[in-house]
């Protein structure tokens, strides 16, 4: 298994410390990460940035955009995200597809422990169903050429890919589509992490490694039993990246070090 972080957390860590991009892109290289997440609306403005990652010899493990596939036809941003992600190397990209209304997002919680009840109310929702039409196209796209397209367990409740129901669904409407596995995200629905990861391990080509506490904490500094899903990827054989994720923590630098030590030192066991 090998490390990335996400590109934000080193944006961060710069206004945080007043030290550029380039002495922060050594620091992380030096704490034994690979690979960066990076954000497709970013990477298209900051060409400057693939040129800073390749010096650094720090490599794109994924490529991640938002979209309203709910509400648009989002076929052109598709093409670009996919373009992208081989331009820089990539051979992931990570879809946020759309989003609920707060009223549909009420009624999809009163289900969401209940696959079949969610499949029902996914199979009613037009908004649902145009996600599922977008991410068909897309995820024909990145087939072609040699791109994985993923979803993961967004951690918001609108999203209708927040719980395990919500992802076995869109899973069964789109065969060749991957996940992206979040090990902090299941919480927002009291879901199992570990029972969750049994049931999603063989369409997971992706995960990010983030913790909670009462506020944004280091990979292993909160209540997910992080080492716990650590083991059961090694059972599985997992061989791909663990993407360092702590949005808006007090002190990205610290916390990029200290979560790339407690990583490091549970792989290699």
């Amino acid at each position: 298994m090998k490390l990335s972080v996400f590109f934000d957390h080193i944006l961060q860590a710069a206004e945080q410390t007043g030290k550029s991009l380039a002495e922060l892109l050594d620091e992380v290289k030096s704490a034994g990460i690979d690979g960066v997440e990076i954000n497709m609306t970013y990477l298209c403005e900051h060409e400057e940035a693939l040129d800073l990652l390749r010096k650094t010899e720090l490599c794109v493990s994924c490529v991640y955009e938002f979209y309203e596939m709910d509400k648009r036809d989002e076929k052109e941003k598709a093409e670009k995200h996919v373009e992208t992600a081989l331009k820089a190397g990539a051979g992931k990209i990570l879809v946020v597809p759309g989003f609920l209304s707060e009223e549909e997002a009420r009624e999809m919680k009163e289900c969401v422990s209940d696959y079949g009840k969610t499949a029902d109310f996914l199979n009613g929702n037009r908004k649902a169903l145009r996600m599922a039409e977008g991410l068909t196209y897309v995820t024909a796209l990145g087939s072609d050429a040699g791109i994985a397209v993923t979803v993961e367990d967004f951690d918001d409740a609108r999203s209708p890919i927040s719980c395990v129901n919500g992802l076995l669904w869109f899973f069964r409407q789109i065969p060749q589509l991957k996940g992206t596995f979040d090990t902090g995200n299941f919480i927002i629905h009291g879901e199992d992490v570990l029972a969750v990861w049994d049931l999603l391990r063989d369409r997971i080509v992706h995960v990010h490694c983030k913790d909670r506490g009462a506020e944004s904490v280091a990979v292993g500094d909160g209540y997910i039993p992080v080492e716990a899903v650590l083991g059961r990827l090694r059972e599985s054989g997992y061989e791909g990246y663990l993407a360092i994720e702590h949005f808006d923590a007090a002190s990205q630098e610290s916390c990029i070090r200290k979560s790339a030590e407690f990583l490091r030192s549970r792989i290699a066991v």
